[in-house]
Order: C-alpha cells, then sequence, then structure tokens
C-alpha cells in the first residue's frame, strides 16, 4: 500500500511540473500568448480561422484577458488583415492617455465610456463603425464626449479616435 501512496505523489509531481512548464510558455507578461476570443460584430458574417481580412460591413474584435481578470480588446475593420500569429499582446503595450472622461449619447444618456475602456489599446480606432454595431442609432442619436483636458463636450467625430 505504500509503494500506491509513492507513485501517487511522483504522478502528482510530474503533472505539477508539466503544469508549470505549460505555464511558462503559454504566458508572457502575465497574459496568455493567444486571444482568449475572436468574434465578428456582423450581420453576415460568422468568425472562423479561414478568414485573412474583415469582410465588408463587419468589425473584427480580439479579446485579451490577464490573470487578473482585466480584459482588453483589439478592433479591427472592413478589409484589415486579420493576424493569426501575434507578436505583442495588448497587455505589452503602454498604458494609453485616455482621450475622454465620459462617452455616449447625451439624448438618451446611454453612457459607453466603460464599454469602451476595453478598447484603450494602442493603436485601435475607435470608429462609428464600431458604434453602430454595439447600440441602435436613430436620428435622434448625438454621439459625444467629454475632453478630460478642457471638459467641453465634442461631437463624436466621423472618423472617429485612435487611441
Amino acid at each position: 500500500m505504500n509503494w500506491i501512496m509513492h507513485l501517487l505523489r511522483l504522478y502528482n509531481s510530474l503533472y505539477s511540473f508539466a503544469v508549470h512548464l505549460w505555464m511558462i510558455f503559454c504566458f508572457r507578461n502575465d497574459t496568455w500568448l493567444l486571444p482568449n476570443g475572436q468574434y465578428f460584430l456582423s450581420d453576415d458574417y460568422e468568425f472562423d480561422e479561414s478568414f485573412t481580412h474583415v469582410p465588408e460591413n463587419t468589425v473584427y474584435i480580439e479579446e485579451w484577458f490577464n490573470r487578473h481578470g482585466e480584459k482588453k480588446c483589439i478592433v479591427r475593420y472592413e478589409g484589415e488583415e486579420i493576424p493569426h500569429e501575434w507578436i505583442d499582446t495588448p497587455f505589452d503595450r503602454p498604458t494609453p492617455r485616455c482621450p475622454w472622461v465620459w462617452v455616449g449619447d447625451t439624448e438618451t444618456e446611454l453612457d459607453l465610456t466603460r464599454t469602451f475602456q476595453k478598447f484603450l489599446v494602442p493603436g485601435n480606432r475607435i470608429l462609428l463603425d464600431l458604434v453602430l454595431k454595439l447600440i441602435q442609432v436613430n436620428e435622434r442619436t448625438r454621439l459625444v464626449y467629454i475632453d478630460p483636458v478642457t471638459f467641453e463636450e465634442h461631437e463624436f467625430p466621423g472618423d472617429g479616435i485612435t487611441i
């Protein structure tokens, strides 16, 4: 009976060692080396690995989580290339200055500040294409953001905001 306990301890040690090695190779800077999720915001397409570019009228989202549960997303738009190999993660990039204090629709008082927080990744562009996929827009919708320096209210630009 004693040899069974020794075998179980040996198995447990080998298993722990293998998991530790796996974690070393899969994590870098506290983040998985692959995105946790990839999907399209589209009425016409569902994401699969065969796509090399974002289809028309579609927004591509890449979700990344770190061990602390923080979420960051990379966004790509129609015609842009979809990566299949990654050299860095959004968590490897420096934290950008937030371009707004508040962003949303003043007519319905819809606050998009928290929604856009996960898109604050250097290189991302927050375009109207993304906004239109996230909320329902009608003729009364008035998208604005409040500048963090001047606290002035600005119309959301048609060409978007680059982070």
